[in-house]
């Protein structure tokens, strides 16, 4: 199965052997757990956002956020030529109107030089990957990433939220690795990272929305951490 996995077929579309569904998808979800080790994922680089829709006057949202109940919010950033999940910064209540406005729902915006961030809608209990068609002329290290992470999670169409990380740190140990002999990669990582280490990543987080952040119109977006309940 971990060759399956190393080419990005989803476990829902495999046949191995006498595994069941539900096994394979384990496998898959023990397997991201270990790229989130390698990655060391940095949790506080995600947050939930639930926009409400309101009558106040506010400047006209890019195309997806008018009609998105929930969102969520990537961070990221490059560091020695690799992509990490990162935290935002603070102002996190600055950030999201900022998305609104200069930003189609699933784009992505430079922060600075080194930090972006990035969206999603979520819908019931999943996260939302609309496919990506075009490629522009010219991208940034920041921008191939989200291509990528896009081209790899439209395969799922729909990921779990209370996996979502568990995704994220794959797709970012493809990207930084992809000059590298991943199957080699992934099986030493499961021969040396203690289950114990990994125990918690397996289950999911529940996602709890907080209760929003001061200053924000109707019109604008509440984030919160994911965190457990």
């Amino acid at each position: 199965m971990l060759e399956s996995f190393v080419q990005g077929a989803p476990a829902a579309q495999i046949a191995e052997g006498q595994a069941c569904a539900d096994s394979r998808e384990r496998f898959y979800r023990l397997v991201r757990a270990c790229c989130a080790k390698v990655e060391s994922l940095a949790r506080d680089g995600l947050y939930v956002s639930e926009c409400l829709q309101g009558t106040l006057r506010t400047r006209p949202a890019m195309r997806g956020w008018s009609t998105s109940q929930r969102v969520i919010v990537i961070g990221f950033a490059e560091r020695d030529g690799l992509m990490q999940i990162s935290a935002l910064p603070r102002n996190i209540a600055n950030i999201l109107p900022r998305m609104r406005e200069k930003i189609a729902l699933g784009a992505v915006l430079h922060l600075d030089d080194k930090l972006a961030s990035a969206c999603l809608q979520i819908q019931g209990d999943y996260v939302i990957v609309p496919k990506i068609t075009r490629a522009a002329l010219g991208m940034t290290s920041v921008e191939a990433f989200w291509r990528f992470l896009r081209l790899h999670l439209q395969k799922f169409r729909k990921v779990p939220l209370k996996f979502f990380h568990l995704y994220l740190a794959e797709t970012c140990l493809r990207f930084n690795q992809r000059e590298q002999n991943l199957h080699a990669l992934l099986r030493e990582a499961m021969q040396t990272i203690a289950i114990d280490d990994v125990r918690p990543l397996l289950f999911g987080d529940p996602v709890r929305i907080g209760p929003g952040q001061l200053g924000f119109s109707p019109l604008e977006c509440i984030a919160s951490h994911i965190a457990a309940s």
